[in-house]
């Protein structure tokens, strides 16, 4: 199985020499060229169940599905890897005037179909030309076959059909078809695209002009439920110091360290029923800004360390916008009343997820306006969500008005993915200013340190930031994992772009107070990361 290689183009297809005005189906029986994936496919995926063997590809032999379940041995498995290019070449030159692909549709397995689905011809192999771009949005619920087609403005002459399709879930396909006649009387000529057609591609890291200047932004994590944490699990002004500004090992303050905060909710508040109601909105603003703490904290530590090195600084602030559908955890059978007009939300709805979300993006505001944090600028809102669940009919509707209105007050909405998450690569175009990926190494056991490369190279193709993860153990293994992303960052690049750190809930902190000096270089070597300073070691 190979999902790397090159497509062995030889040329055009030759003419038939019975030429057939009818329309059939071009692909029928017609052996694929070659497969390839836009991304390296994670370890846990690479099986012949997730993704079939090449020499078993059904596309185009005619089978079809007895019964929607993703056992049925009609399709075939593609699985992770962003996105995947499967090839055929014409058995004769032909004149293509449609398409059909069909997808199996199985929520319950999690088979889902492509969010974007493109057709590309070729007379030569090698230049391209787009004919179709089609949108995939379910309308109807229930297991089925979705079937993705359409005709092409004309007939084109064409030797080579590429499909085109992303890969948010398991995407398991019954069939393509390419549609035409091998009589080319009238067909035109393919016009190769003189650009880039994808618009994911930016081979770039972001510049930090992008997010109003902000270079290092650290994960603040607060808001326990209360049985959890009965203050919540606030950052207090004594544990942002150390992160706002860097202090040696003598506890002196050497240097400024970290310019940005993002203040979101412990993962244990996102999974209980307190994140999915009314009372838990106002429960993690309260805690948000709650006076002395989190926000305040931030500007009061910002304002400690500013005055102390003789500098001026404002720490970047970003807040969370909750999500209005989240498809985990525990479930309230109300949402419950935001606004006071003593009815409960109704989130089933575009209207009453888009009223939810200004809601909450107004009382966040008011609450940072209604007093003065000299040493702070709010650049934006974070989408607080880690992939777009396409399948969702309202999501991009609400992530669009989201977007739409924090632009409308001057604000950047940035997001953070997970490895190779559905709809990463193609972040720009649902709005979003900076979107930063995980590689999700440190927590991943079985995953190779090759991970982290793969993550740079999707980040700069698609022109993402890198999140760095700590799981804040004081473990050399934890510790070593950690140092790894330091590396790469600085031999691929990354280490001068934005970055975003994730550090287990106060692990760096941890890391600068602690005598045992192993771990104690988290916390120096992650300083001389932020200012770019870091030297890798040697391999």
């Amino acid at each position: 199985m190979s999902y790397y290689k090159s497509f062995a183009f030889d040329g055009p297809s030759p003419l038939c020499e019975a030429p057939a005005k009818e329309t059939a189906d071009l692909l029928a029986g017609v052996p694929h060229l070659g497969v390839e994936s836009d991304a390296p496919i994670p370890e846990q995926f690479r099986t012949d169940h997730f993704n079939s063997p090449e020499h078993l590809f059904n596309l185009t032999d005619g089978t079809t599905c007895k019964v929607y379940d993703f056992h049925d041995p009609a399709c075939t498995h593609f699985t992770a890897g962003t996105g995947r290019a499967v090839c055929f070449k014409l058995p004769y030159r032909s004149a293509a005037t449609g398409f059909c692909a069909k997808f199996l549709y199985q929520k319950s397995a999690g088979v889902g179909i492509p969010s974007h689905f493109d057709v590309y011809l070729s007379e030569n192999g090698e230049d391209w030309m787009l004919a179709a771009r089609r949108r995939c949005v379910l309308t109807e619920k229930g297991d089925r076959i979705f079937p993705v087609e359409g005709t092409f403005d004309c007939a084109f002459r064409t030797s080579y059909v590429k499909f085109v399709f992303d890969l948010g879930a398991h995407v398991w396909i019954e069939s393509f078809s390419l549609y035409g006649r091998t009589d080319l009387e009238g067909a035109a000529e393919i016009i190769p695209d003189k650009e880039e057609t994808d618009p994911r591609i930016m081979n770039r890291y972001p510049a930090y002009e992008e997010l109003d200047g902000v270079h290092n932004i650290v994960l603040a994590y607060h808001s326990m439920p209360p049985e959890k944490h009965p203050q919540g699990r606030p950052f207090t002004v004594e544990e942002f110091l150390p992160y706002v500004g860097y202090y040696d090992k003598e506890g002196n303050l050497k240097d400024t360290f970290f310019d940005g905060a993002l203040f979101l909710p412990f993962s244990n508040f996102t999974y209980s029923a307190l994140y999915k109601c009314a009372e838990g909105w106002k429960y993690y603003l309260d805690n948000t800004f709650r006076d002395g703490w989190n926000v305040d904290a931030l500007n009061t530590a910002t304002e400690t360390v500013c005055k102390e090195l003789g500098v001026e600084q404002k720490s970047k602030v970003f807040l969370s916008i909750l999500h209005t559908k989240p498809g985990y955890g525990d479930f309230p059978e109300k949402f419950g009343d935001l606004d006071g007009d003593g009815v409960d939300e109704d989130l089933s709805t575009a209207e009453g997820r888009k009223k939810a979300t200004k809601w909450y993006i107004d009382e966040a505001l008011k609450r940072y306006h209604e007093k003065e944090r000299p040493y702070l600028h709010l650049s934006g809102f974070y989408w607080f969500e880690e992939q777009i669940t396409y399948s969702d009919p309202l999501e991009l509707e609400v992530l669009e008005y989201a977007k739409d209105y924090v632009h409308s007050l001057g604000y950047k909405l940035i997001w953070i993915p997970y490895y190779q998450a559905w709809g990463y690569d193609r972040w720009k175009e649902n709005g979003f200013d900076v979107a930063c990926v995980q590689p999700n190494y440190s927590f991943s056991k079985n995953a190779v340190k090759q991970r982290l490369y793969d993550n740079a190279m999707l980040a700069k193709k698609f022109g993402l930031c890198y999140e760095l993860e700590f799981t804040g153990g004081n473990n050399p293994t934890d510790i070593e994992r950690y140092t790894e992303y330091l590396d790469c960052g600085a031999k691929t690049g990354f280490m001068h772009t934005i970055k975003m750190y994730y550090e287990g809930g106060r692990g760096f902190l941890a890391a600068c107070k602690t005598t045992d000096p192993l771990f104690r270089t988290v916390y120096d070597n992650t300083y001389l990361f932020a200012k770019e300073k870091y030297i890798a070691r040697e391999e």
